[in-house]
């Protein structure tokens, strides 16, 4: 089963766009071990990754990890950053170096899940928003030429508190210092990256600040959710892993999301 999640994972990663992505932004790993894993089939090899990851305090033992082609990202740092808020265990990874000639700062989140009710968690999230925004802002304000990119599984959509007023990611920047959320664009209720309860959610969010040019995949659409059949059920929903304690072979019950930087 592990393997066999490996090679879904992996050929999924392959064929989302004409070459292997840039870069890989992964929540919920368990291990550095695994990432190593990954990077080693045969889909993604030729890429030979590199890795980002630290060890956090999740009482789960889930991480939030980079895998980055390091002819294409030339690395010059990393961190993990522990987050402020209360109960929120995972850590907030960021890296540094430089992207196409340009300074590129990236950061790789999993904000604090919605069980226990939205009204009762949502502050938690807000909180890792301000805290993602006051990272932003000091690397804006060191180095302005800077382009950024937060991504990762929000556990909010795109118009919620916590994107849209917290961490200033916007579908329609207004200045400068705005993040642009293309996703803010591609989320309906019909489509999104993952179900909950019969409805399709977008949690999963690649945000940019407003110099990162982002090429059109879709249309004018500058962001895309990843539907491949292999990760679908028959009802078009994502295929998980697991379902409770019954095994469904899937790759996740999220879909990957992408976007596509360049002039």
């Amino acid at each position: 089963r592990y393997a066999a999640k490996l090679q879904l994972i992996s050929q999924t990663l392959a064929s989302i766009c004409d070459d292997t992505p840039a870069l890989i932004g992964l929540a919920e790993v368990e291990n550095r071990t695994v990432l190593e894993d990954l990077a080693s089939t045969p889909a993604l090899a030729k890429s030979h990754y590199a890795i980002c990851h630290y060890d956090s305090d999740d009482e789960r033992g889930i991480d939030v990890a980079l895998l980055y082609n390091p002819e294409v990202f030339h690395i010059e740092g990393s961190r993990a950053i522990k987050p402020t808020a209360s109960d929120s265990t995972r850590d907030i990874l960021t890296a540094w170096g430089e992207m196409d000639g340009h300074p590129t700062f990236i950061v790789v989140v999993h904000w604090p899940s919605r069980i226990g009710g939205v009204a009762f968690t949502e502050p938690l999230r807000r909180e890792c928003a301000k805290q993602v925004r006051g990272i932003v802002d000091s690397v804006m304000m060191s180095q302005p030429s800077t382009r950024v990119i937060v991504m990762g599984d929000m556990n909010d959509n795109p118009r919620d508190k916590s994107l849209r007023h917290d961490l200033r990611a916007l579908s329609r920047p207004s200045v400068s210092t705005d993040l642009y959320n293309p996703f803010a664009e591609v989320w309906s209720a019909r489509r999104g990256s993952s179900v909950y309860d019969g409805r399709w959610n977008q949690y999963d969010n690649i945000i940019v600040s407003t110099n990162t040019p982002l090429r059109p995949i879709d249309g004018r659409k500058r962001a895309a959710v990843y539907r491949h059949p292999s990760l679908l059920t028959h009802k078009g929903s994502p295929r998980p892993t697991y379902s409770g304690s019954r095994y469904e072979g899937g790759a996740s019950d999220h879909l990957p999301v992408y976007i596509v930087i360049g002039e």
